[in-house]
């Protein structure tokens, strides 16, 4: 697919606000009304399966600044005994989640994001992962992850993951242009980032990614492409790039970037066409809606293995049905439910004292949701659906059962973007960019959400 294939109607006539589906359904149609008994019941019926891995997050909130154009829940500068209490907090949750599992302790990924988790120190960082092992049991080929800014990660405590267990890292590194690295709040070069990734791989972490974003403030294409050029020439084994949403309503922050101008519908996909274009001519692959991989990556097989799967630590290669979320704002999927962990750190701290599970809102999945999400993901992960394999699964003819999607993914085939096969929905290489608009034809919920608050599929 080239930059020509998408033609400025086409992206008018599909950039439109949309989920990530990093879940369904999407968070905004949880409920208050499952909390912390609710989740506890889930977490018990998890139980009953003690054979089965967990996949392991630990939210880590702590930032020395906050960048313009993040979205996440974050802490800047936070006191040594806020720090202290909020490992406390979480050591606590650990064990509440880990007495409700019982025999269910086996973790097959476990995953540090934030914020930013190295703010930690060495005696923090071991706390924290004491508390871990020390209630569940990590399997030998265990995934075991962090993310962290290049720009302030030290190699003393590179070495100390390293001898923790972690095997994997991910890199924000957004766009090497200063003056984009200005406008967002960064100071970071290619020199320093490339240092620290050898650095990295000389300790034996594999599967090291570099974060890029795409639809910044002040980007435009020969600078985002010397960016471009300058990662690939490092070689990181994968390459992620996520469009930017601009929500300035809902993060105060990112007010200080409305003056700025940022590229348009046509330019921001402009942007994220020439980086698909040029990774692949550098010999990675592209993988699901938005990451990149080199062939002999994890990521990579498991695409050709059908084997790739996706949840709120993004795609991965190490399938756990049951993610348990640890801190503020964390989310679980457990036993066909969704938690989310409150965002408040006073909240946070006062439920645990009490004895309570930090749940601030969350849901359980009928079966139709567990349908649409399962043919949600399989078009995000692989770009198709087999019905033979929706058959065997759940007992149901596609057809049937997606009529009324039917319909309206004939528009998509007339476009070009999907081909409706007897045994097979393959998504394109045209309606790969529009895959977020594709699986929204399968939202049950998108009506009753029209006042929500979505970034743009572009």
């Amino acid at each position: 697919m080239t930059a020509s294939a998408i033609t400025p109607e086409l992206l008018a006539r599909y950039d439109r606000p949309g989920p990530r589906y990093t879940s369904y359904p999407t968070v905004p149609e949880w409920s208050a009304d499952f909390g912390g008994e609710q989740y506890r019941g889930a977490l018990t019926e998890a139980a009953a399966s003690p054979d089965i891995p967990l996949s392991l997050y630990v939210h880590i909130p702590f930032c020395p600044h906050r960048c313009a154009y993040c979205g996440c829940t974050t802490i800047t500068a936070p006191s040594e005994n806020l720090v202290s209490r909020y490992l406390a907090d979480v050591t606590l949750e650990v064990e509440h989640a880990a007495s409700l599992l019982g025999k269910r302790n086996t973790v097959s990924q476990c995953h540090w994001g934030g914020g930013t988790p190295t703010s930690l120190n060495a005696e923090q960082m071991g706390r924290l992962f004491g508390a871990l092992t020390g209630r569940f049991t990590f399997d030998a080929d265990a995934e075991v992850a962090i993310e962290t800014n290049p720009n302030s990660v030290t190699r003393a405590q590179l070495d100390l993951l390293r001898e923790f267990g972690f095997n994997r890292i991910s890199f924000g590194v957004q766009d090497l242009n200063p003056e984009v690295q200005r406008a967002i709040g960064r100071n970071q070069t290619a020199e320093r980032t490339e240092e620290m990734l050898r650095y990295c791989r000389g300790l034996g972490f594999s599967g090291i990614n570099m974060d890029l974003i795409y639809g910044l403030p002040l980007q435009t294409m020969e600078p985002w492409m010397r960016t471009l050029e300058q990662v690939a020439a490092m070689r990181p084994d994968r390459i992620a790039i996520y469009s930017y949403a601009h929500l300035s309503s809902r993060f105060a922050h990112q007010q200080a970037l409305d003056p700025l101008p940022r590229p348009g519908t046509t330019e921001k996909y402009a942007l994220f066409a020439a980086a698909r274009n040029h990774l692949v001519e550098a010999g990675y692959r592209p993988i699901g809606m938005d990451h990149f991989a080199l062939p002999g990556d994890e990521l990579a097989r498991s695409l050709d293995n059908r084997t790739l799967h996706r949840n709120f630590m993004g795609y991965t290669v190490r399938q756990a049905p049951d993610q348990i979320g640890f801190g503020l704002s964390a989310i679980s999927e457990v036993s066909n439910c969704y938690a989310q962990n409150t965002k408040d750190p006073d909240l946070y701290h006062s439920a645990l004292e009490r004895g309570d599970l930090p749940v601030e809102r969350g849901m359980r999945l009928s079966r139709d949701d567990v349908i649409r999400r399962w043919a949600i993901r399989r078009l995000m992960c692989a770009f198709e659906l087999d019905l033979v394999q929706a058959t065997a699964l759940f007992g149901i003819n596609c057809n049937q059962y997606f009529s009324a999607e039917c319909v309206l993914l004939e528009a998509y085939q007339a476009e070009g973007m999907i081909d409706l096969g007897p045994e097979y929905w393959r998504v394109t290489p045209l309606g790969a960019p529009f895959i977020r608009n594709i699986c929204m034809v399968f939202d049950a919920y998108l009506k009753s959400s029209s006042k929500t608050l979505y970034s743009r599929t572009i």
